[in-house]
C-alpha cells in the first residue's frame, strides 16, 4: 500500500519496565486527527480512549488518543506507513524538560492562537446577524455603521456574541511533538525487532501472521476481548458491519494441544453472539496460515 500524499502516521509508544527488567510497551496511542482518519480508510480503526474524569458524558463519547494493538502498529510499520516515536520517559520527567522559556513560548503560541479563533468568531457571527437583519427587512444597504451599532446595543447581541465563543482545540499536542525518542537513532530494522520482541516475550510470535492473512482477505480487526478472543473480524468498517468472527491467539495445531473446556465454551459463546469461534497457526514446514472455525452444533 502506498503512502497517501506522502502521509506517515505518527504513533507514541510508551516503555516500561518490570520488575525483573523487562522492558513492556505500553498500548500504542495516535494524537493527531487527520492521521486517524487515514487509518480508517485503511481498515485501521483502534480504540478512543481520551477522557476527561470531571465531564461524566466523556465515559461515552471519547475523545483522542486513538489506542492500537501492537499488530496495527507491525504492519503499519512493516508496508512503512508509519514513524514509531518510543518514549522511555516517565511523564515527571518529560514536564520537567519543559524549561521556564519554553513554557513562556508555547503559552504565547496558544494565546495568540486563541485570540485569532476569537477574531473570526466574532466577524463571522457579526456577519452573520447582518445578514438575518437584512432578510427581515430591519437593515438595508444604506443602513449606516452607527445605526447598526444602536441596534447591536438595543438586542444586546455584542453579549450574546461574546457568551457563544468557543475554544478551538489543537488537533495535536506541541509538548508531545518535540519530545525526544530513543527511536529517533534506531533504523527501521531495529524498530521492527524491538515489537516483535514483545511477541517473544508474550511467547505468541506467531499471532501476528494470522492478523496479517485476515487482513488481506480484506477483515478489519479489533481487540476481542469482550468476545472470548484475540481480535474480533469485521468484513468491513465496524459501523456498517458486524463482527463475523472470534479469532484466538495462534497455536501450533500439529504439537499443542487445544483445552476441551476451552473450545467447548468458546464454540457457545460465539454461536450465542453469532460470531465463529476461530483458531489458526503457522504450519513450520510451508510457513502458510491455516484457520478453523468451530461452532456449537444444534445450540437453542
Amino acid at each position: 500500500m502506498a503512502e497517501e500524499g506522502g502521509t506517515r502516521i505518527a504513533i507514541n509508544i510508551y516503555a516500561k519496565r518490570t520488575a525483573k527488567g523487562e522492558e513492556v510497551f505500553m498500548p500504542p496511542l495516535v494524537f493527531d486527527i487527520d492521521h486517524i482518519k487515514l487509518l480508517r480508510k485503511w481498515g485501521i480503526c483502534g480504540v478512543l480512549s481520551g477522557t476527561l474524569p470531571t465531564a461524566a458524558q466523556q465515559n461515552v463519547f471519547l475523545s483522542v488518543p486513538l489506542r492500537l494493538m501492537l499488530e496495527d502498529v507491525l504492519w503499519l510499520h512493516l508496508n512503512n506507513l508509519a514513524d514509531v516515536k518510543l518514549i522511555r520517559q516517565e511523564g515527571d520527567e518529560i514536564m520537567e524538560g519543559i524549561t521556564l522559556e519554553r513554557g513562556a513560548k508555547l503559552s504565547k503560541i496558544v494565546n495568540d492562537r486563541l485570540n485569532k479563533s476569537f477574531e473570526y468568531q466574532r466577524k463571522f457571527k457579526k456577519d452573520e446577524h447582518i445578514a438575518k437583519l437584512k432578510k427581515i427587512g430591519r437593515i438595508n444597504d444604506k443602513t449606516t455603521a452607527e445605526e447598526l451599532q444602536r441596534l447591536d446595543k438595543s438586542s444586546n447581541n455584542d453579549q450574546l456574541i461574546e457568551s457563544s465563543l468557543f475554544i478551538d482545540i489543537a488537533n495535536t499536542s506541541m509538548i508531545l511533538r518535540d519530545i525526544r525518542s530513543d527511536s529517533d537513532s534506531l533504523s527501521r530494522d531495529d524498530i521492527s525487532n524491538l515489537l516483535f520482541k514483545q511477541y517473544r516475550q508474550a511467547g505468541k510470535m506467531q499471532t501476528y501472521f494470522l492478523y496479517k492473512a485476515l487482513r488481506d482477505q480484506g477483515y478489519v480487526l479489533s481487540p476481542g476481548g469482550r468476545f472470548g478472543g484475540k481480535f474480533i473480524a469485521y468484513p468491513g468498517d465496524p459501523l456498517r458491519f458486524h463482527s463475523h468472527l472470534t479469532i484466538q491467539d495462534a497455536i501450533d495445531y500439529h504439537n499443542e494441544p487445544i483445552d476441551l473446556i476451552s473450545m467447548i465454551s468458546g464454540a457457545r459463546l460465539g454461536t450465542t453472539v453469532k460470531k465463529l469461534w476461530v483458531i489458526g497457526g503457522v504450519a513450520e514446514e510451508t510457513k502458510e496460515t491455516h484457520f478453523f472455525s468451530i461452532e456449537w452444533a444444534g445450540f437453542g
